[in-house]
């Protein structure tokens, strides 16, 4: 396979020289588009599994790049909304401030009046009423200003973490996908073992004798034993053992021995 490998490689460098010598780029392009998938047909699928898995386990490091901002987003997001809030109860209490002054100078018949805790005259009154009341419309120029620049803050912020989201699960989806597909390379290689290797038929037909040529030599060996068996056990009868023979007349037998008697005289009961 390296072999293969490298004679594509050195194919593709080939081609390259010979794009800027000749200037054939039309025929160039379309050998190289062939030189390329030569190569990936050529890579074991092991290999692309292997190399697919570590591009999977390196986006860990693209995922640590974005959670770092957002981090930093979120805490500014917090700090901004905490300012918001605090602009917000100050201009409430200053609002009633000045709506109490403003309905005192209004309804009042006195000389004096108090204000922030001091008292002045109405006049003089009237006219802190009127400066506050300018600071109070900046400050709320500048509350709208923020809330302006926390909304965009918190949405881009809502953005980021639908990103985040999406990228966690499309890794997840990667990694599903890759275990199936090694799953059903597995497989293919345990069926490609069944395709690949093929029996000799002739080795096949001689094993199958043999084992018939053994069970026979093994059946043949039983019942030997089991006739030399039978044969041991008769051979141990005792031979002088007296065998009754009702059917033999032992007197005439003697007597056709002896001489004493014709042989037609032995004769069986």
């Amino acid at each position: 396979m390296k072999k293969t490998i490298a004679l594509v490689a050195a194919s593709l460098v080939a081609l390259v020289v010979l794009a800027k010598v000749t200037g054939a780029g039309s025929y160039v392009n379309t050998l190289w588009a062939q030189a390329k998938t030569a190569v990936k047909d050529s890579v074991p699928t092991k290999f692309d599994i292997e190399r697919i898995r570590h591009e999977i386990t390196s986006l860990d490091q693209d995922l640590d790049r974005m959670i770092t901002p957002i981090a930093q987003n979120t805490v500014a997001v917090k700090a901004l909304q905490d300012e918001v809030n605090k602009v917000e109860k100050n201009l409430a209490e200053q609002k009633k401030v000045l709506l109490d002054a403003t309905a005192n100078v209004k309804t009042t018949n006195k000389a004096t009046l108090w204000y922030g805790g001091k008292e002045y005259t109405v006049a003089l009154v009237k006219q802190k009423i009127a400066d506050d009341f300018k600071t109070y419309q900046n400050r709320e120029k500048y509350l709208t200003a923020r809330k302006s620049e926390l909304a965009a803050k918190e949405a881009t912020l809502k953005a980021t973490h639908e990103q985040l989201q999406t990228f966690v699960s499309k890794k997840k989806e990667f990694e599903v996908m890759l275990a199936q597909l090694e799953a059903e390379h597995e497989i293919n290689q345990v069926a490609a073992i069944g395709v690949e290797v093929k029996i000799d038929d002739t080795r096949a037909a001689q094993i199958a004798r043999d084992l018939d040529e053994l069970k026979t030599k093994i059946d043949t060996q039983r019942l030997a034993l089991e006739m030399k068996t039978q044969a041991g056990a008769i051979g141990s009868l005792r031979l002088d053992q007296p065998q009754s023979n009702p059917g033999v007349d032992l007197n005439a037998i003697q007597a056709h021995l002896e001489g004493k008697a014709d042989v037609k005289t032995v004769s069986n009961r």
